[in-house]
């Protein structure tokens, strides 16, 4: 059951948002890549970009990546090149990946006891998600109607995607999934898209469309995850040669899939595009430091 916190005092935190054109491309059909970071942090991720341009995303800092033992991640929304800071009550670290129109923030935190809960924030409110069962839940990705997407893992260890619409809870599992399912975007017209693992252990990306699964497979590519899709049906996520990276982003525009590289880099992963086709994700450089980044046609 979920449940509302109202945040009796909320706290922002502000900062000038560190935005460092690549270059200025004036050729036509050339994307323009965009570094995004949070002053003093040691990694930066960008997840997820409405039609307005509003960006969501976290940081770490204290010279740790996020997947370090001891980091503590603060979740965010950039607002006109203003970060503004989020944090749920009670959480020890807090992770933004979905945005609307609307501007509804989903995301997920970590209490006090370590345990993952998904939540909504929304007009100074944040609602709990917690779907029947789990012992852990990502929400990732929240579309025009409110609906939320994102995954839970059950008692049992199983991993499967969620839908949250209207306060009613449907559990998602592709038919071809061993155990972990993860539904990570959803578009005005609900279509779905996300990752599943099959029995042999490969990674797929997955589009979920009138209850039909359909299959998203980088050309060549081991693993392929589908992390977002906009209102035209265009699909952005990662691919790599093995479950450890490094991975590439791409574009998915019906058959046709584009990899994306930021210049320089060594990793490229895509996590989120809006309708005007601006992307969002993180970069690694060559020394090893996370950027966020925004990708513009």
């Amino acid at each position: 059951m979920t449940r509302s916190r109202i945040l009796p005092l909320f706290r922002w935190s502000l900062a000038l948002a560190l935005l460092l054109p690549v270059h200025n491309v004036h050729a036509q059909n050339v994307p323009v890549f965009t570094t995004i970071d949070v002053p003093g942090a040691t990694e930066t991720d960008a997840n997820a970009i409405n039609n307005r341009g509003v960006v969501v995303g976290f940081d770490c800092g204290n010279g740790l990546h996020c997947t370090d033992a001891g980091a503590l991640a603060q979740a965010w929304v950039l607002i006109n090149r203003t970060f503004k800071f989020l944090n749920p009550p009670g959480a020890t670290q807090s992770f933004a990946y979905g945005i609307n129109d609307s501007n509804q923030v989903v995301r997920w935190f970590n209490d006090d006891s370590g345990v993952q809960h998904g939540f909504v924030f929304s007009k100074g409110t944040y609602t709990t998600i917690d779907p029947p069962g789990s012992v852990l839940t990502n929400a990732w990705s929240i579309n025009k109607a409110g609906t939320v997407v994102g995954f839970y893992v059950d008692s049992g260890g199983v991993f499967h995607g969620f839908m949250l619409a209207n306060g009613t809870y449907t559990t998602i599992d592709d038919p071809n999934a061993n155990a972990i399912t993860e539904a990570l975007g959803i578009n005005t017209a609900g279509q779905i898209v996300g990752l599943y693992i099959d029995v042999a252990g490969m990674q797929h990306g997955f589009l979920l469309d009138s209850g039909t699964f359909t299959d998203i497979d980088f050309p060549g590519a081991a693993v392929t995850a589908a992390d977002r899709i906009n209102d035209r049906g265009v699909i952005v996520g990662l691919h790599g040669a093995s479950a450890s990276g490094p991975f590439s982003g791409y574009r998915k525009s019906a058959a046709r899939f584009t990899n994306v590289m930021f210049p320089g880099s060594v990793e490229t992963r895509l996590r989120g595009l809006n309708n005007g086709g601006a992307m969002v994700g993180r970069y690694t450089d060559s020394a090893g430091m996370i950027h966020g980044m925004m990708v513009t046609p």
